[in-house]
Protein backbone atom coordinates (compact mmCIF):
# COMPACT_ATOMS: atom_id res chain seq x y z
CA UNK A 1 0.00 0.00 0.00
CA UNK A 2 3.31 2.68 0.69
CA UNK A 3 4.57 1.34 -2.56
CA UNK A 4 1.70 2.86 -4.55
CA UNK A 5 0.49 6.00 -1.93
CA UNK A 6 4.64 6.48 -2.83
CA UNK A 7 3.74 6.01 -6.91
CA UNK A 8 1.17 8.49 -7.12
CA UNK A 9 2.71 11.48 -4.63
CA UNK A 10 5.71 11.17 -6.85
CA UNK A 11 3.45 11.68 -9.37
CA UNK A 12 2.95 14.98 -7.88
CA UNK A 13 5.80 16.30 -7.09
CA UNK A 14 6.94 14.76 -10.82
CA UNK A 15 4.10 17.55 -11.58
CA UNK A 16 5.22 20.26 -9.62
CA UNK A 17 9.17 19.89 -11.34
CA UNK A 18 6.79 19.85 -14.71
CA UNK A 19 6.01 23.17 -14.02
CA UNK A 20 9.39 24.61 -13.19
CA UNK A 21 10.81 23.13 -16.61
CA UNK A 22 8.02 24.76 -18.37
CA UNK A 23 9.54 28.40 -16.96
CA UNK A 24 13.11 26.74 -18.08
CA UNK A 25 14.02 26.16 -14.15
CA UNK A 26 15.76 23.13 -12.78
CA UNK A 27 13.17 21.02 -12.36
CA UNK A 28 12.61 19.87 -8.66
CA UNK A 29 9.56 19.46 -7.54
CA UNK A 30 8.38 18.77 -3.85
CA UNK A 31 5.20 17.59 -1.79
CA UNK A 32 4.65 16.92 2.23
CA UNK A 33 2.33 14.55 3.10
CA UNK A 34 0.47 13.12 6.59
CA UNK A 35 -0.80 9.28 4.95
CA UNK A 36 -2.80 10.28 2.11
CA UNK A 37 -3.40 14.12 3.04
CA UNK A 38 -1.32 16.43 1.02
CA UNK A 39 -0.28 19.42 3.30
CA UNK A 40 2.03 21.33 0.63
CA UNK A 41 3.39 21.17 -2.84
CA UNK A 42 6.03 23.19 -4.24
CA UNK A 43 8.91 23.93 -6.84
CA UNK A 44 11.99 25.21 -7.74
CA UNK A 45 11.00 28.77 -8.49
CA UNK A 46 14.44 30.91 -9.44
CA UNK A 47 17.05 30.64 -11.58
CA UNK A 48 20.23 29.81 -9.83
CA UNK A 49 19.36 30.61 -6.68
CA UNK A 50 20.50 28.83 -3.65
CA UNK A 51 17.37 29.41 -1.55
CA UNK A 52 14.39 28.59 -3.99
CA UNK A 53 14.62 25.09 -3.97
CA UNK A 54 11.41 23.13 -4.39
CA UNK A 55 11.55 22.03 -0.33
CA UNK A 56 12.35 24.56 1.02
CA UNK A 57 9.76 26.74 -1.12
CA UNK A 58 7.39 23.85 0.49
CA UNK A 59 9.26 23.85 3.87
CA UNK A 60 7.71 27.98 4.19
CA UNK A 61 4.65 26.74 2.71
CA UNK A 62 3.72 24.26 5.48
CA UNK A 63 5.90 24.95 8.53
CA UNK A 64 4.63 28.82 8.95
CA UNK A 65 3.80 30.59 12.07
CA UNK A 66 2.84 27.84 15.27
CA UNK A 67 2.04 24.69 13.22
CA UNK A 68 0.93 21.78 15.58
CA UNK A 69 2.63 18.94 13.16
CA UNK A 70 4.66 16.82 15.44
CA UNK A 71 6.93 13.20 14.27
CA UNK A 72 3.85 11.49 15.52
CA UNK A 73 1.89 12.68 12.20
CA UNK A 74 4.14 10.43 9.90
CA UNK A 75 5.20 13.30 7.25
CA UNK A 76 6.81 11.97 4.17
CA UNK A 77 8.48 14.49 2.34
CA UNK A 78 8.50 13.67 -1.57
CA UNK A 79 10.81 14.88 -4.06
CA UNK A 80 12.18 14.58 -7.34
CA UNK A 81 15.75 15.02 -6.82
CA UNK A 82 17.83 13.56 -3.50
CA UNK A 83 17.48 16.40 -1.15
CA UNK A 84 21.03 18.97 -0.66
CA UNK A 85 22.43 19.61 2.69
CA UNK A 86 20.36 22.72 3.26
CA UNK A 87 17.50 21.11 2.34
CA UNK A 88 18.48 17.74 4.08
CA UNK A 89 19.75 19.57 7.32
CA UNK A 90 16.57 21.66 7.37
CA UNK A 91 14.29 18.80 7.18
CA UNK A 92 16.01 17.10 10.49
CA UNK A 93 14.55 20.71 12.08
CA UNK A 94 11.09 19.67 10.98
CA UNK A 95 8.68 17.18 12.21
CA UNK A 96 9.14 14.76 8.88
CA UNK A 97 9.91 11.25 9.68
CA UNK A 98 10.00 9.90 6.00
CA UNK A 99 11.93 11.01 2.94
CA UNK A 100 11.15 9.29 -0.64
CA UNK A 101 12.71 10.93 -3.74
CA UNK A 102 13.08 10.22 -7.27
CA UNK A 103 16.75 10.02 -8.41
CA UNK A 104 20.00 10.27 -6.81
CA UNK A 105 21.93 13.68 -6.65
CA UNK A 106 25.45 12.69 -7.05
CA UNK A 107 26.46 15.90 -7.37
CA UNK A 108 25.02 17.56 -4.05
CA UNK A 109 22.26 15.19 -2.76
CA UNK A 110 22.67 14.14 1.01
CA UNK A 111 20.08 11.88 1.86
CA UNK A 112 22.85 9.15 2.75
CA UNK A 113 25.03 11.06 4.60
CA UNK A 114 26.08 9.51 8.05
CA UNK A 115 24.66 11.28 11.39
CA UNK A 116 26.53 9.16 14.01
CA UNK A 117 29.19 12.44 14.65
CA UNK A 118 26.15 14.74 14.18
CA UNK A 119 25.12 16.78 17.52
CA UNK A 120 22.93 15.38 20.06
CA UNK A 121 19.85 17.00 18.60
CA UNK A 122 20.40 15.03 15.22
CA UNK A 123 21.22 11.47 16.64
CA UNK A 124 18.00 10.80 17.51
CA UNK A 125 16.18 11.82 14.06
CA UNK A 126 15.41 8.82 12.94
CA UNK A 127 14.27 9.29 9.19
CA UNK A 128 13.48 6.37 6.90
CA UNK A 129 15.23 7.04 3.10
CA UNK A 130 13.59 5.81 -0.14
CA UNK A 131 14.87 6.63 -3.30
CA UNK A 132 14.26 5.14 -7.08
CA UNK A 133 10.69 5.96 -6.74
CA UNK A 134 9.64 7.09 -10.53
CA UNK A 135 13.53 7.84 -10.92
CA UNK A 136 13.32 7.48 -14.88
CA UNK A 137 10.75 10.11 -14.96
CA UNK A 138 12.75 12.41 -13.06
CA UNK A 139 15.75 11.39 -14.87
CA UNK A 140 13.56 12.27 -18.32
CA UNK A 141 13.02 15.75 -17.05
CA UNK A 142 16.43 16.66 -15.86
CA UNK A 143 17.40 15.41 -19.01
CA UNK A 144 15.12 17.76 -20.80
CA UNK A 145 16.03 20.89 -18.78
CA UNK A 146 19.73 19.96 -19.90
CA UNK A 147 19.29 19.75 -23.45
CA UNK A 148 17.60 23.26 -23.34
CA UNK A 149 18.74 25.12 -20.59
CA UNK A 150 20.32 28.87 -21.16
CA UNK A 151 21.70 28.77 -17.56
CA UNK A 152 25.51 29.59 -17.90
CA UNK A 153 26.46 27.38 -14.59
CA UNK A 154 24.72 24.41 -17.00
CA UNK A 155 26.24 25.40 -20.24
CA UNK A 156 29.76 25.75 -19.11
CA UNK A 157 29.69 22.25 -17.99
CA UNK A 158 28.51 22.31 -14.06
CA UNK A 159 28.06 19.55 -12.23
CA UNK A 160 29.54 17.32 -14.47
CA UNK A 161 28.75 14.23 -11.99
CA UNK A 162 25.10 15.36 -12.53
CA UNK A 163 24.92 15.55 -16.16
CA UNK A 164 26.83 12.15 -16.23
CA UNK A 165 24.05 10.30 -14.16
CA UNK A 166 21.42 11.87 -16.59
CA UNK A 167 22.83 10.91 -19.54
CA UNK A 168 24.16 6.85 -17.83
CA UNK A 169 20.56 6.65 -17.79
CA UNK A 170 18.85 7.73 -20.32
CA UNK A 171 21.41 5.88 -22.45
CA UNK A 172 20.97 2.95 -20.65
CA UNK A 173 17.03 2.94 -20.84
CA UNK A 174 17.33 3.61 -24.35
CA UNK A 175 19.48 0.35 -24.90
CA UNK A 176 16.61 -1.65 -22.84
CA UNK A 177 14.20 -0.56 -24.91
Amino acid sequence: MVELADEYMMGLALGEARIALDKGIFPVGAVLSAGNEILGRSHKTMLSNHLSHAEMNLFHQVFKGDYTFSRADDLTLYTTLEPCIMCFGTMLHLPITRLVFAMDDTYGGCAHTRLENAPPRHLSRSIEIVGGVRRLEACKLFADFLATTREEFWLTGGASHFRATVEAEITAHAMQG
